[in-house]
């Protein structure tokens, strides 16, 4: 008897539908391990947004380990017209008059002959050039720039410490030098060497004993809490110590040096906001819903209670021997609310910094063994957190290796299954096959039957 080539066509039995349900059930297993794959990876997920919120944690507080957080200054001035300043983190805090008698100028200098276009010539030679102490810088002038235009040119080359131009004041046209030095440092002087050929104009013109002068070199005069002083630049950084100065004009200005707390606030503040949101963060993943009686991913986590813990403990320790009497975060006005989060009183944090007798960059960056800064410890412990050998990276390191292991199980439950629903289908196929030979055998007896002599199919 031929087999049947397709099950169930002969016996009526749907092979493939009993060996689908079969199978459906085998998967379970399966089933099982994608679920608690899918838990996992939920967890790595987790863990990498509370790492990230840690990190932003660590980097706030490492900038409260330094001394420069704190020790920021500001100045300002009461006639901006007259000066500006600006101030450095050594400079001292104090209050200063600066009066301005005389700005420092760049020394200008022309020419005495007027030339009627910039193609005049000149006779050939050289132009000696110095400015102030500085070194003598030959320009030659020969047949290929001996022109008004080509000896500005020469000298611009030349980079002699000023600047030629050619002015044209609407009927004449004059050379001009300017110094790139302000002041009676930035003096020019030109000595010319002539040929007595070559041109129209004598170079002598343009030697110091020709030129005019168009602007004095003048240094820069000021007093400074009516302590006379000079120099050659408007900018000034070497009168008071850690403040530069920028004069502007002749006039009167008070000048104030004060501490920074702007940054410092911004510093505190930026610390208090990224442990707020690592806070919620720890909470998110671990907090249980009893009302929809639903947990988080990581509810009851052992570890993440662990980070919590720590957290706590380091908004409330306490440095001791600190002056002004601060020695916790409550005392400069950051408190810990009942939620976990830290809120700042703006005006407490405010006065602690501007009291001098309170050393509030002592509560966050001192490093005395055992009696460490706020931020020092912060910085200390999250970086045993985060580091590659710290406790996130375990956690999660036995999170990736219990991932590995369901993949290595699913992948070999696979092979079995296949093996499963071969013997699966063997099965059911010899069973249709039976099935369907038996149902032929029955409609052949059938039939010799009712064509023997007596039989009738009639009642």
């Amino acid at each position: 008897m031929a087999g049947l080539s397709s099950p169930g066509l002969g016996s009526g039995l749907d092979v493939n539908s009993i060996v689908s349900q079969l199978m459906a059930l085998e998967q379970r297993p399966i089933t099982a391990l994608n679920f608690k794959e899918a838990s996992y990876q939920a967890k790595l997920t987790a863990y990498g947004s509370l790492k990230g919120a840690l990190s932003a944690v660590q980097s706030t507080a490492k900038a409260l380990t330094l001394e420069a957080t704190f020790v920021g200054r500001t100045a300002t001035v009461s006639d901006p017209s007259v000066l500006s300043a600006s101030a450095g983190s050594t400079a001292a805090a104090g209050s200063y008059t600066v009066n301005v008698t005389q700005l420092a100028k760049y020394h200008a200098v022309r020419s005495g002959t007027n030339y009627a276009a910039t193609t005049d010539t000149f006779t050939t030679g050289s132009l000696a050039i110095k400015v102030g102490a500085g070194a003598t810088v030959n320009v030659t002038i020969d047949g290929t720039n001996n022109t008004l235009a080509g000896i500005r040119q020469a000298i611009n080359d030349a980079g002699a410490g000023v600047t030629a131009t050619i002015v044209n004041d609407g009927s004449t046209n004059r050379l001009v030098l300017t110094s790139t030095t302000p002041g009676s440092a930035g003096a020019i002087a030109v000595t010319a060497t002539d040929s007595a050929s070559g041109g129209t104009h004598a170079l002598t013109g343009l030697d110091s004993a020709g030129l005019v002068q168009t602007q004095p070199a003048d240094d820069a005069e000021f007093s400074v809490n009516g302590i006379a002083i000079t120099r050659s630049s408007n900018t000034v950084s070497d009168v008071i110590d850690g403040v530069s100065i920028n004069l502007i004009k002749v006039g009167s200005s008070s000048l104030t040096v004060s501490q920074n707390t702007a940054a410092t606030t911004n510093a505190i503040n930026s610390f208090v906001k990224t442990y707020n949101d690592a806070v919620k963060q720890l909470q998110s993943s671990s907090a249980y819903d009893a009302a929809n009686k639903r947990a988080s991913v990581l509810t009851g986590d052992s570890t993440v209670r662990g980070i919590g813990a720590t957290l706590r403990g380091l908004v409330q320790g306490n440095v001791s021997g600190i002056e002004g009497g601060i020695a916790t975060l409550s005392s400069i006005g950051i408190a810990l609310q009942k939620d976990g989060t830290l809120v700042v009183d703006s005006s407490k944090l405010a006065a602690a910094l501007a009291n001098p007798a309170m050393d509030v960059a002592a509560l966050f960056t001192s490093t005395s063994v055992g009696n460490e800064g706020i931020a020092v410890r912060f910085n200390g412990s999250l970086s045993s957190m985060l580091d590659s050998s710290g406790l996130i990276a375990s956690r999660t390191d036995g999170i990736t290796a219990s991932i590995k292991d369901i993949g290595q199980r699913r992948d070999a439950l696979s092979v079995r299954l296949l093996s499963i629903e071969s013997r699966y289908r063997a099965q059911y196929s010899a069973l249709d096959s039976l099935i369907a030979g038996m149902n032929q055998t029955s409609q052949y007896l059938t039939q010799q039957l009712a064509n023997l002599p007596g039989t009738s199919s009639s009642n």
